[in-house]
């Protein structure tokens, strides 16, 4: 039996050691100063930070020639988290502008990219800190996505979920390609005369793409500037024949595998410059002892469906981790879009609203002869049409990442609402399932680098 006497030890102990815990935390994190950097002496310090961080890979010097040449990164776009006994930048990310397109919309995104911490000042809470930063900049600027290429299992608990097919791995045995045939292809190095070509071939490929990445002028000439004087810049092939056929190829210095990495093609070259490209990345992959070539393009692009016709095996693709700022923004941005896929269905002149469930927030899209009126939080009034699918699932059915029937594979709380409450009135479920394959089907994504 507990007496009354120990019972009261036990609680005053306790009561210590909240107390303890809390002011250590307190000083803890009063050691750090979490801001945005303020000029070059911030920028400075992110070489060796960096440098330190990832040793052996030279990450500080990447970040020091996107910080002074990336065209949109400013100082200001980097996050740090400062030693303040010390003024010592112990932590930071970049806030890297991009501009990507969804069926020709254009979408404000920010990437969480560089990220870095100090070994010693781990554990500490300080990218919760950051993070916490940064979505309010996100909010603020009005920002669509944001996107991290990162490690796999940590990003999740800041809110990004898998959404957006990224670094396929399509394996190209040398003995595959054949060196024998003769070809009138030519191929080169792109210069910065090639920019006007370089971006009527960033045309063609957005036009193939429902995700896709718009890179202007200035983007394409650090590509073949600055870009090139770090590790993780690129070469870029130009395929030409003395018909005026012209295509072109990316090829990154570093990534993953021990193969030669291929990874942009003209969406539209043909079998014959496919050929000639790929025994030129043969004799490149010789000279530089690579054991393979290695597709990073998206399965149905041109290169892709090549080397499958030679018996290479489709590859298995890693994914953008995103995040959508305001669901609610996204939805009215995509209207043009979801009017189209309506008038194009058999729910043609749709006159009824649609509830999404997101299991603690609920939007409500209201149709009027086929037009989208409204995108509002849930409204008090009852609904013919609700659909249910986890918050964290949302990104990937609105993204066209997957189907809602792929979700619901893995995920059995995402369909219609009456699919199992009410079996007595399963066509609606059965109509409800069909409009959201409808506004929200599978799509083909595919983002270039523009760094």
């Amino acid at each position: 039996m507990v007496s009354y006497s120990n019972l009261n030890l036990d609680l005053k102990v306790l009561k210590t050691l909240r107390s303890f815990t809390t002011n250590y935390l307190k000083n803890t994190m009063s050691n750090y100063i979490i801001r945005n950097a303020h000029d070059q002496n911030d920028i400075n310090q992110l070489k060796p930070l960096f440098n330190t961080v990832f040793h052996p890979e030279k990450v500080g010097d990447f970040a020091e020639t996107m910080s002074h040449h990336l065209p949109g990164l400013k100082p200001d776009h980097w996050f740090v988290a400062e030693d303040a006994p010390t003024h010592s930048i112990v932590s930071a990310f970049a806030l890297i502008p991009w501009q990507w397109e969804m069926a020709g919309i254009p979408l404000k995104v920010a990437e969480m990219g560089i990220v870095g911490t100090q070994a010693n000042h781990r554990g500490k809470g300080l990218m919760k800190r950051l993070n916490h930063r940064f979505d309010h900049r996100l909010r603020e600027e009005n920002y669509d996505l944001a996107v991290i290429q990162g490690i796999p299992g940590f990003y999740h608990k800041f809110g990004y979920h898998y959404c957006v097919a990224l670094e396929n791995h399509m394996e190209i045995p040398l003995h595959l390609i054949d060196e024998s045939s003769e070809t009138d292809f030519v191929i080169r190095e792109a210069t910065q005369e090639d920019i006007p070509f370089l971006k009527q071939q960033d045309e063609l490929y957005r036009q193939k793409y429902f995700l896709s990445v718009s890179r202007s002028k200035e983007q394409w000439t650090y590509l073949l500037s600055h870009s090139k004087e770090t590790e993780y810049g690129a070469d870029y092939w130009i395929i030409e024949h003395p018909n005026s056929e012209q295509y072109y190829a990316r090829i990154p210095y570093t990534g993953f595998g021990y193969g030669l990495i291929i990874s942009e093609v003209s969406e539209q070259i043909s079998w014959p410059a496919m050929e000639a490209l790929m025994t030129y990345a043969k004799g490149e992959a010789i000279k530089k002892k690579k054991p393979y070539l290695r597709l990073n393009l998206h399965h149905d692009s041109i290169a892709a469906q090549w080397a499958i016709q030679k018996g290479v095996q489709r590859g298995l693709s890693y994914a953008w981790q995103i995040k959508v700022v305001n669901k609610l923004a996204l939805l009215q941005k995509m209207k043009p879009i979801l009017e189209k896929r309506v008038l194009n269905s058999s729910f043609k002149g749709w006159n009824e609203t649609v509830r999404l469930d997101l299991y603690g927030e609920q939007i409500d899209l209201k149709w009027k002869k086929g037009q989208l009126k409204e995108v509002n939080p849930e409204s008090d009034k009852e609904v013919s049409h609700t659909f249910c699918i986890p918050s964290d699932l949302f990104a990937l059915l609105i993204l066209g990442h997957r189907s809602w029937q792929e979700l619901q594979l893995n995920r059995p709380d995402i369909a219609p609402m009456l699919q199992y409450i009410k079996p007595e009135v399963n066509h609606l479920a059965e109509e409800t399932g069909a409009l959201i394959e409808t506004l929200f089907p599978k799509c083909q994504s595919w983002i270039y680098e523009q760094y």
